[in-house]
């Protein structure tokens, strides 16, 4: 298996089609997708699979699958995917634990290897992470990997708080 990045406990690669059972339990779970529009299907669950799969191609990157060093067990996606943010764009580190491993730490380990990953190999000068002001949880994490809030914006119609870092803060 050709892994992008490891850190202490997690391995992260490319997602495909052999991993729909994986994608469509985590995007269909409601405690995990709580602040997403909507639950997904497996239908569009394969979607979001394809979406990654063109991010690859187009980019070089998108959400990433994370594997557990110990075991190989899939735990979640975390990776750096580029928003437009009112006409800006942004390198956004995304990350998404099913609910089974939460409060382990996994985020915020994912979370700080994808913004590691946008400064040393995207040669980024600044990342962000959007979060719903009701999501307590991932603004932890943000708070972890050294973000700091920098305003309130509209993203798919919703409020969002875009937490910011730069390479400079570092």
């Amino acid at each position: 298996m050709n892994y992008l990045l490891e850190t202490e406990r997690l391995r992260f690669r490319q997602m495909g089609p052999a991993d729909i059972d994986f994608l469509a339990e985590l995007l269909s779970n409601p405690q995990v997708v709580r602040f997403y529009p909507k639950v997904y299907t497996r239908e569009e669950s394969f979607e979001w699979i394809e979406r990654q799969m063109g991010r690859y191609q187009e980019f070089g990157h998108g959400l990433w699958l994370l594997e557990r060093q110990v075991d190989g067990t899939l735990i979640g996606q975390a990776g750096v995917v580029s928003q437009n943010i009112e006409n800006e764009v942004w390198l956004e580190v995304g990350y998404m634990i099913h609910s089974k491993f939460w409060k382990q730490g996994y985020a915020s380990e994912a979370a700080i290897a994808c913004r590691d990953y946008a400064f040393h190999i995207l040669n980024a000068e600044k990342v962000c992470s959007l979060i719903q002001p009701a999501n307590i949880a991932s603004q932890r994490v943000a708070l972890k990997n050294q973000m700091k809030p920098h305003r309130l914006v509209q993203h798919y119609e919703k409020d969002h708080l875009q937490f910011v870092v730069s390479r400079s803060d570092l």
